[in-house]
């Protein structure tokens, strides 16, 4: 061994600090374990809901746009949204409501909602 000729005190001072920097840690059980996880899946969704842009919101962006089949395809998306997230139903309407109140003088976008709403059988 290669330690046999070692000062006592020497080896005794690497014997305490290699134990101390190898001895194993406290395990993390599996209860403590999902715990971790949950509280740490919350804050991912709190973050998340702070900084990211409701999709809906950036298909309304583009009601604004000049093509028609571009506002054709943002109302389409809307009436999409509206039927399949029941939670995001109640903003689009309002979405819409202002837009057809801002830009009465556009009889065929107007016109063009109301037959998507219609169609897609969305209560109001």
């Amino acid at each position: 061994m290669m330690f046999i000729k070692t000062n006592p005190k020497i080896l005794e001072l690497f014997k305490s600090w290699w134990w101390k920097k190898s001895s194993p840690k406290p395990e993390i059980t599996p209860s403590k374990a999902k715990q971790i996880q949950k509280q740490a899946n919350l804050n991912f969704q709190s973050d998340l809901e702070k900084t990211c842009t409701k999709p809906y919101l950036v298909v309304a962006a583009y009601l604004g746009a000049e093509k028609q089949q571009i506002f054709e395809a943002a109302v389409y998306y809307l009436c999409a949204i509206a039927v399949n997230k029941p939670n995001c139903r109640q903003p689009i309407i309002e979405i819409l409501g202002t837009y057809m109140n801002e830009h009465k003088k556009q009889p065929e976008r107007l016109a063009f909602i109301e037959n998507m709403m219609i169609q897609s059988k969305w209560p109001l």
